[in-house]
């Protein structure tokens, strides 16, 4: 597989704009996690790193953050909670706590954009994944230097990885997380690039796009 090496570090380092789907199975023995009764549904739409919206729905609950370029919004079940975006004239409040990379679940960011998770892990074996061109299965341990609080997939707590890496597209499309007593948490992505649609944050992309992924 031959990959233009300059192309792929923008494609993983992702700041363009896109929408992406994503599903979390916690923890279980079996291997496909805890069962849907725990599962988690994702949604986040970017426009730019200040023009975003990202939804988590689980057990009927939905939780939504937003922002505007202008204002941070946070809706829950019970509140609404709203920040102005800081002008970044403050060194101790830059506008970086606004933006999706800042604010979305940590796990998500890295599927998003694997950049931030290959630098954290060590990479045991790297494969072709059932002869499909385009997709490689990535097997990792954590480094295991990552500060509190992190919510990403470097814990080092015992855990082993295994990532299903899209190369066309530049994302994780899933990552199975081996805990030390065998339980399996599933993660799964499916990814659109807005490179041929442009609509609103959090828009379901109808128009045609290039959508790759594991199934959700």
């Amino acid at each position: 597989m031959r990959v233009d090496v300059e192309s792929w570090l923008t494609l993983v380092s992702r700041s363009g704009p896109f929408d992406a789907r994503a599903a979390f199975v916690p923890g279980g023995t079996d291997a496909r996690g805890g069962g849907e009764g725990s599962r988690s549904e994702h949604r986040l739409g970017v426009d730019d790193p200040l023009h975003w919206e990202y939804t988590v729905s689980t057990g009927g609950r939905e939780v939504l953050w937003s922002c505007d370029g202008g204002e941070l919004l946070h809706v829950t079940d019970e509140r609404t909670f709203r920040s102005p975006v800081p002008d970044g004239a403050d060194p101790d409040e830059p506008w970086y706590f606004s933006t999706w990379p800042a604010v979305v679940d940590t796990w998500l960011v890295e599927m998003v954009r694997p950049v931030d998770l290959l630098a954290r892990v060590l990479v045991d074996a790297v494969e072709e994944d059932g002869g499909e061109r385009g997709f490689v299965r990535v097997a990792a341990r954590p480094l295991g230097n990552e500060p509190s609080p992190y919510s990403g997939f470097s814990v080092p707590d015992g855990r082993s990885l295994s990532l299903r890496l899209d190369v066309g597209l530049g994302c994780l499309t899933e990552v199975a997380v081996t805990s030390s007593d065998g339980g399996c948490s599933i993660h799964t992505l499916a990814l659109t690039s807005r490179s041929t649609w442009r609509g609103g944050a959090g828009q379901d992309p109808a128009a045609p796009g290039r959508e790759r992924g594991a199934g959700l």
